[in-house]
């Protein structure tokens, strides 16, 4: 009878890291689902992704673009929710969610397979999302960045394998198929130079060396299924300069290209680990002398520059070290099947679900009060550009969301998904009314091209109508001013 009792108590325990596997999955799947169920909608190019498989049309269609923009930047994307929209018939609305439901998954739920305590890793996000709350807005903005931070993270995790006397060909053909996914989807070939530096920094030559390979090979492999391997690599990459060029004030560029705050409380945090470290006697150079911690701090120092180096590069190889490091102490501490690990998984889990979509700041209800323009409103209508006509604006915003709700519409924007695209000369008066604050002054140059199918759409309350002389206005939407030329 005591046998038998044992016997079942040890078939009860081996069901402990299942358990706690499924824990972990069911969290993660369940935290994205949520905040969708809210309304909420990514302020951004998530929008831009999903209207523009709704238009059917290429960007010079839609934007009035530099002629070196020729094809699009993000085929692979386009081409995954195109098929997700013949297969499902969603609308933008639909493909928007899947998007960022789908990202927000795939990057989370990695680690989950990898790990031998997967609680780690919900920990590790958690004990980051309390000290730098910005990091799980941008984790659900559904944009492909998400993508290749998946691949670091997968990176992460394999790069030890490379290490080897034999070469690990299955290892060097799982990462060079990612990055040329990768390369397809969000077309960031460029940045994974970030990466080799670190090996070599790390002093990691062989497995460098066989990074460069796989970076290569899966770059041109990339490049290759745009069908124009050549002027997609030409283009992305002066997309790129364009993008960081040259300005008077890096205020002009676009949020994500500026220089970040530094994220002081999560330096902090992990200085602390590391004193924890050796406070347990275990420390080690090699937590700190590898290509993962490497990358995490060029990435950090880099942000100084630009923020995306931050976000894309350094973030993920950050919350691998810190998950990596409370791995290391579960291993120490806890036994596999200990039923410790079913009660804290409970824990990590509620705790990461309430920390993920409490709607804090009404981050994940925000857009429920915005108003947009769309032609379906007869009013608005009326003074919404007619065919062949422009919409001139100062703010990315008016494109994102007027795009999103009429993606079929027969009008162009000036101002799109990012200036550099922009003809030099209207590029030029963006960046002056910019300099200006919106200065009046500033608009007159396009209100002197404008044309009677075009339209300006400006910021400002109902009380601040536009002293812009030449045209006539209409408060269309909250904070929304259209204006047009007079009807001779």
């Amino acid at each position: 009878m005591k046998h038998n009792k044992s016997n079942m108590l040890d078939g009860i325990r081996e069901l402990i890291p299942v358990t706690v596997f499924c824990l972990a999955i069911a969290v993660i799947v369940c935290m994205p689902l949520r905040i969708m169920s809210y309304g909420f909608l990514p302020p951004d190019d998530a929008m831009r992704h999903a209207a523009k498989v709704i238009s059917g049309k290429n960007w010079d269609q839609i934007l009035v673009v530099r002629p070196e923009f020729k094809m699009d930047s993000h085929p692979g994307w386009h081409a995954l929710l195109g098929l997700i929209h013949r297969v499902s018939g969603c609308d933008q609305d639909g493909l928007v969610s899947f998007s960022v439901i789908f990202l927000f998954t795939l990057f989370c739920i990695i680690p989950i397979f990898f790990l031998d305590f997967p609680e780690t890793w919900l920990l590790s996000l958690l004990a980051c999302i309390v000290i730098a709350p910005t990091l799980i807005f941008r984790l659900l903005l559904g944009r492909p960045f998400m993508f290749t931070m998946a691949v670091i993270l997968t990176l992460c995790f394999l790069w030890p394998r490379l290490k080897g006397k034999k070469a690990p060909y299955a290892v060097m053909g799982v990462l060079t198929v990612l990055i040329a996914l990768s390369t397809w989807i969000h077309a960031g070939w460029y940045l994974f130079a970030l990466p080799v530096v670190c090996f070599f920094m790390a002093r990691e030559w062989r497995a460098g060396l066989r990074f460069v390979i796989c970076t290569a090979t899966g770059i041109i492999i990339g490049a290759s299924l745009t069908g124009h391997p050549y002027m997609f690599l030409k283009q992305t990459f002066i997309h790129m300069m364009l993008a960081l060029g040259n300005v008077s004030a890096q205020r002009l560029l676009v949020g994500e290209f500026q220089p970040f705050g530094g994220e002081a409380m999560l330096v902090l945090f992990i200085l602390v680990m590391l004193v924890w470290r050796k406070l347990r006697g275990k420390w080690e150079r090699s937590a700190v002398d590898n290509p993962i911690f490497m990358l995490a701090v060029t990435g950090w120092a880099l942000g100084f520059i630009a923020s995306r180096f931050w976000t894309d590069w350094c973030m993920p190889a950050a919350i691998f070290w810190v998950m990596a490091e409370m791995n290391g102490f579960f291993r120490e501490k806890i036994e596999p099947a200990s039923w410790r690990r079913v009660f804290l998984a409970f824990a990590l889990s509620g705790a990461l679900f309430l920390a993920v979509t409490a709607d804090v700041n009404s981050r994940w209800t925000y857009n429920l009060t915005t108003e947009y323009l769309s032609q379906s409103d007869p009013k608005q209508a009326e003074w919404l550009p007619a065919p062949g006509g422009i919409i001139y604006s100062d703010e990315m915003r008016v494109f994102y969301q007027t795009f999103f709700k009429n993606p079929k519409a027969p009008w162009r924007y000036i101002l799109g998904f990012e200036p550099a695209m922009m003809p030099p000369e209207d590029l030029a008066i963006l960046r002056k009314i910019h300099w200006n604050f919106q200065s009046v002054k500033a608009f007159e140059p396009w209100v002197r091209k404008m044309r009677l199918q075009d339209r300006l759409i400006i910021r400002g309350g109902s009380n601040t109508k536009p002293d812009i002389p030449g045209l006539e206005w209409y408060y269309a939407a909250t904070d929304t001013w259209i204006g047009r030329l007079p009807k001779k």
